[in-house]
């Protein structure tokens, strides 16, 4: 059961369409100490627009790229991180993407306490980095 939920609304403004979210947490916030969490939580909110108005993927992409670049993301690794179609695709991603600092970051954190906006710890087990490794070089 996850322990956080995201709201999502699209609204038209003068200036064109807006995208407002909110997310609530019962734990610590995770996003203010991890941009690996942050990148996480952006993939719910891009999940939840386009589950609600498919044709606004665009403004969901938008969105994920000026937030991805507030958490301190590089605009150009935006797009490649939103052609990562499943939630085991999207950690290998975001975790190459991201440097050993952040990387470090997000294994130090205490899920019990903190919010964890991945499906799965599977990134803090021992053989992570192997895996991840292994799906890169992988021919697919």
């Amino acid at each position: 059961m996850p322990t956080f939920s995201v709201d999502v609304r699209l609204l038209q403004t003068k200036a064109g369409r807006v995208l407002e979210t909110e997310h609530t947490t019962e734990k610590k916030e995770s996003i203010t100490r991890s941009i690996f969490q942050g990148i996480g939580l952006l993939y719910h909110m891009v999940d939840a627009v386009t589950h609600r108005q498919p044709n606004y993927f665009h403004v969901a992409i938008e969105f994920f790229n000026s937030r991805l670049y507030g958490f301190g993301g590089k605009l150009d690794i935006g797009d490649v991180l939103l052609y990562a179609e499943t939630w085991t695709d999207r950690m290998y991603c975001a975790w190459v993407v991201i440097d050993k600092k952040s990387r470090a970051e997000a294994l130090k954190l205490d899920y019990r306490k903190f919010q964890n906006y991945w499906p799965t710890l599977d990134f803090c087990a021992k053989d992570w980095e192997l895996q991840v490794e292994e799906w890169m070089n992988s021919p697919d």
